[in-house]
């Protein structure tokens, strides 16, 4: 397999061989690089057939061997056939003359010495009477010094001899012996004598080389990328096929090949080096130390030899392949390289290029790489070195190397006063990495600021992590002490000034009770642009919280907050409150599409708590809009990223998300799991805290405790109004707190939290009117609850929540099978079916088989006998006059509801049907067909309903693609998206 590309050499060593044979000696050096394939190719031109039956005497110089005389020429003549010589002679002639070479004393040749190989020489003129012979040397740099005056003396003499020398050379950077530079001058100047270079094989012949491992369609594949990894080095290709397992042809494996380089093709590429001079090893080893960093220059002092010196091994090892432009062709090399050191080596090595490189004033992020290798060294500059790296390694988004390069700075530190401070921002950045790991630090981070040792710009960056996890007192004095050094005056501290203020809006969101004992100096310091970003998102959830703002100025401060700010780890709770403030707006639609992509850009900033905060809040965006298995997996993947213990007082966000998930699942046991998990008290303080007692109070109304959760509902309702924070987007829980009432038959004190929640709302789009709808058609008269309940559903239907949608048209199904419409009862019934399916969520107990059974007339007693119980008449209501219409119109809703709540109801007599009574019901639902065709009011009827495309092509007779063509046409003259969107109006076109 080597000798792809070599056709012109062994043709130039044939024509070589046919001279000698005619009787016209010479010499031939094949040199070149390490491994490059000499001794291959030496060895292949000996096995060709030759019809001249030439005789070849073969040795290998070897450094062990260097240093006895005549160790090469014993070599070529141990296995000659001497039919007509005495081998006892050759014998002692090549103990006479090592002998006398070893002790003469000197390095000129004695008599005996110049005998002996002249005689020998004599032998091998004499074998080539009868026969061409062939003298092969590998590795002739490595021959002993009177070998090399025996080859000299012989190649002198055979210029009409049948005698061909051929020798393998391999190039050196370091200085040759002074033996073997006198033997290739002499040789160089003989008129009969020629070199052959083999270098590196091209594209060509790498494929040629790979095709018949590999097959003709992976090689075409792999060349480019087996050549970038061995530059054509024809051992380090056939290494990097063994990495691959090319033994079976690529075409038709289980899976394409792909050039990987791995321990074979380190084992070669070390193995070169070892096969080179020392000079050589060691500059591949300070190649291996710089990395990417290396110059000539450079190299040269951190190995200590000189710049020619330096640059011509860094020459031979780009000669040979081994490296390109000075730098190894793969980390795994550089790795390998770097483990034929030392560990006190590699320390030493690396310490001296950290002071080479902090010398020629290289960034600190390359200087600290070196540091980072070289164990504890210590230089002034250092720990001032690995700060500044850290902070530019975290702005590029790698935190853990920032934490590596702190630690190191902290173990190294000169006094007390660095460590604390080193320490502080360690923990910062431990905090971003693993939360649960930086909260061992957290009692000596308390201790530090209360003592005194960790003070000004160190401690306001800390305030956050004290306030995670729930340490108040010391994030107290931290603002307070930051206070005090900013006062006004020439000496005020204005950076300090706006690090408290940063530090005082952040205490703000998460400890609303606390900041009310904060100082107020410092709010007025207008904030340095480098503290906006970090601060702007919580201003914004603070006002919202506060009520001072509407919902469509806080999607725009959002979007702009949103769109503007650079996903930093800094901005990371700047960017989380904008999510939130755009959740408790009633806006989750648009804040989930800014979460989702915030999610990916997190993923590739490789930032846990960024990827941990986004999860969480995109785990209650789904919450809110009835995505029960995506708030199960995004809350998962929040508490997965970062351990429940390492997220502090925030745990009740996802805590909060899967418990509601898992409660609106059915998943009791689920939810009693989550409900088990030991939570901080400090979160009590904290919104966060509201989010977990509304899923506590979920939970225990599901599970028929209405008395503890009406006592969880009401506990929010009291932080809340505590904290002046009391927003229906937030918890809603006078709704719940009312839902809770109705269980306990408390319809009074529902109807009042009701209509004070009404009060609260602002004129537009709300998911809590939706709620308080749907609540409060349980305690009115019959006859209101489906006007009731469909304006719920609209406000629901607007803000997307399905899953509360479903609870809804339950309610309104079991309202009109109260009234006798049986017909509306079932549509109703099948769409909450249909929108608890997509949600996955445990079906509505309404809409239980007793209760499907129930919606449908029972005029000859068929389902009655089928239940076992006797059929019951039909109920009469009182005719509905316009007077109720008008209450019903007067309840508390937005304005432009109130106009179509204004109808007019039919009387309907005593006498009337069951299925007429219905139509007494509210038909605050029918509204103009918007220019409908018939037959695309009847497709959007079915769709309403909930039904499939294959299902509305079945009932109607037509094909699916037709469907399709008239949902598509309805979407568009609605103004609708998607087929939850369709009005629910839709659904009286089509009669029971």
């Amino acid at each position: 397999m080597f000798f792809v590309g070599r056709t012109e050499e062994l043709s130039r060593l044939d024509t070589a061989r046919a001279r000698c044979a005619t009787g016209v000696g010479g010499a031939t050096t094949v040199c070149g690089p390490v491994a490059v394939g000499k001794t291959a190719l030496l060895h292949a031109f000996a096995e060709r057939p030759a019809a001249d039956e030439a005789l070849f005497l073969r040795a290998i110089g070897t450094p062990m061997e260097q240093d006895f005389p005549l160790g090469v020429v014993r070599q070529l003549l141990q296995s000659v056939p001497l039919a007509d010589e005495d081998p006892a002679r050759i014998d002692r002639l090549l103990e006479d003359g090592a002998h006398t070479a070893a002790f003469g004393g000197t390095d000129a040749l004695d008599a005996t010495t110049v005998r002996a190989v002249h005689e020998l020489s004599a032998v091998v003129l004499t074998l080539a009477e009868s026969r061409p012979v062939v003298v092969v040397v590998d590795d002739i740099q490595h021959a002993d010094p009177v070998s090399l005056q025996f080859l000299a003396h012989l190649i002198r003499r055979i210029r009409t001899a049948r005698v061909l020398v051929l020798l393998g050379e391999r190039e050196y950077a370091a200085a040759p012996s002074a033996a073997f530079a006198a033997f290739s001058a002499d040789v160089e100047r003989q008129p009969h004598h020629g070199r052959i270079r083999l270098g590196l094989l091209g594209r060509v012949s790498v494929g040629e080389l790979l095709e018949p491992a590999v097959g003709p369609t992976a090689a075409a594949r792999l060349t480019a990328d087996v050549l970038e990894l061995t530059g054509g080095n024809p051992l380090l290709i056939r290494a990097l096929l063994e990495d691959m397992g090319a033994g079976q042809r690529s075409d038709s494996a289980r899976r394409p090949l792909r050039a990987t380089a791995a321990d074979a093709y380190c084992r070669a590429l070390v193995g070169c080096l070892y096969r080179l001079d020392p000079a050589t090893v060691e500059v591949a080893r300070g190649l291996a130390l710089l990395g990417e960093s290396g110059t000539s220059e450079g190299l040269a002092e951190l190995v200590g030899l000189e710049p020619a010196t330096a640059t011509r091994a860094a020459r031979t090892l780009n000669d040979a392949g081994l490296v390109a432009c000075g730098r190894f062709r793969d980390d795994r090399a550089r790795a390998a390289v770097l483990n034929t050191m030392t560990r006190p080596e590699r320390e030493r090595g690396h310490g001296r290029a950290a002071t080479l490189r902090h010398i020629d004033g290289a960034p600190s992020e390359a200087v600290a790489k070196h540091l980072a290798g070289a164990g504890e060294f210590r230089a002034p500059w250092a720990v001032r070195t690995l700060r500044e790296a850290a902070e530019a390694v975290v702005a590029e988004g790698d935190l853990r190397l920032a934490v590596d390069y702190l630690k190191l700075a902290e173990r190294i530190a000169p006094d007390e006063c660095t460590r604390v401070s080193i320490k502080a921002f360690l923990i910062g950045l431990e905090w971003l990495v693993n939360p649960a790991a930086a909260a061992r630090h957290v009692p000596w981070l308390a201790a530090a600021v209360r003592d005194g040792r960790l003070s000004g710009r160190d401690a306001l960056a800390c305030v956050r992590y004290l306030a995670w996890y729930g340490r108040l007192e010391e994030a107290r004095i931290v603002i307070e002490a930051g206070r005090q050094s900013c006062a006004p005056g020439e000496s005020a501290d204005w950076v300090t000034a706006a690090e408290t203020r940063a530090a005082r809006f952040w205490l703000k969101y998460w400890y609303p009770a606390v900041d009310a004992g904060l100082p107020e100096y410092g709010t007025e310091v207008s904030p340095l642009p480098a503290t906006i970003g970090r601060i702007e998102g919580l201003d914004l959830l603070t006002d919202v919280l506060a009520g001072r703002l509407d919902a469509d100025r806080v999607c725009d401060r959002a979007e702009r907050i949103l769109r503007g700010a650079r996903l930093e780890d800094a901005t990371v709770e700047s960017l989380t409150s904008a999510l939130t403030a755009l959740v408790y707006a009633d806006r989750a639609a648009e804040a989930q599409e800014w979460c989702v992509a915030l999610i990916d850009r997190a993923a590739g900033r490789r930032s846990p708590i960024a990827h941990a905060l986004f999860s969480a809040v995109l785990g209650e965006i789904t919450v809110r809009q009835g995505d029960l298995l995506g708030a199960e997996e995004s809350a998962a993947t929040a508490l997965t990223r970062i351990a429940p213990e390492g997220w502090g007082v925030a745990v009740g966000v996802p805590l909060a998300a899967r418990i509601v998930a898992a409660v609106a699942r059915g998943d009791r046991e689920q939810a009693a799991r989550l409900l088990e998990l030991p939570v901080p008290g400090a979160m009590f303080h904290t919104p966060a805290g509201l989010h977990y007692l509304h899923a506590c109070g979920r939970y225990n109304l599901a599970t028929g405790r209405a008395d503890a959760a009406l006592h969880d509902f009401l506990s929010c309702g009291e932080l809340m109004t505590a904290w002046r924070i009391d927003l229906p987007g937030l918890v809603p829980w006078r709704v719940e707190a009312a839902r809770a009432h109705v269980h306990l038959g408390d319809h009074d004190a529902a109807r009042e939290l009701l209509a004070e929640q009404f009060d609260r709302l602002a004129d537009e789009p709300s998911r809590t009117r939706g709620l308080a709808l749907g609540v409060q058609a349980s305690v009115v008269e019959l006859r209101r609850r489906p006007a009731l309940l469909w304006e719920a559903i609209r406000e629901l239907q607007a803000c997307g929540d399905r899953f509360e949608l479903s609870l809804v048209f339950a309610q309104l199904g079991n309202a009109y099978r109260e009234l006798g419409d049986f017909g509306r009862a079932r549509r109703a019934a099948r769409r909450a079916r249909h929108l608890s399916e997509v949600c996955r969520a445990e079906l509505p107990h309404t809409l239980s088989r007793t209760d499907r059974l129930a919606a449908v007339p029972d005029r000859d007693g068929a389902i009655s006998r089928l239940r076992g119980t006797t059929p019951e008449p039909a109920p009469i209501h009182e005719p509905a006059t316009n007077r109720e219409a008008d209450r019903i119109a007067e309840r508390p809703g937005r304005p432009e509801h109130r106009e179509t709540a204004r109808i007019t109801l039919p009387a309907v007599s005593r006498s009337a049907s069951p299925s007429h009574s219905a139509s007494a019901s509210p038909g605050a639902d029918e509204q103009p067909g918007a220019g409908l065709s018939d037959a695309e009011r009847r497709v959007a009827a079915l769709a309403a309903q909930g039904q499939t495309n294959r299902e509305i092509s079945r009932r109607l007779f037509i094909t699916v693609s037709t469907v399709e063509q008239h949902l598509t046409r309805v979407y568009r003259k609605l103004g609708v998206a998607r087929r939850l969107d369709l009005p629910p109006w839709l659904e009286e076109e089509i009669a029971g």
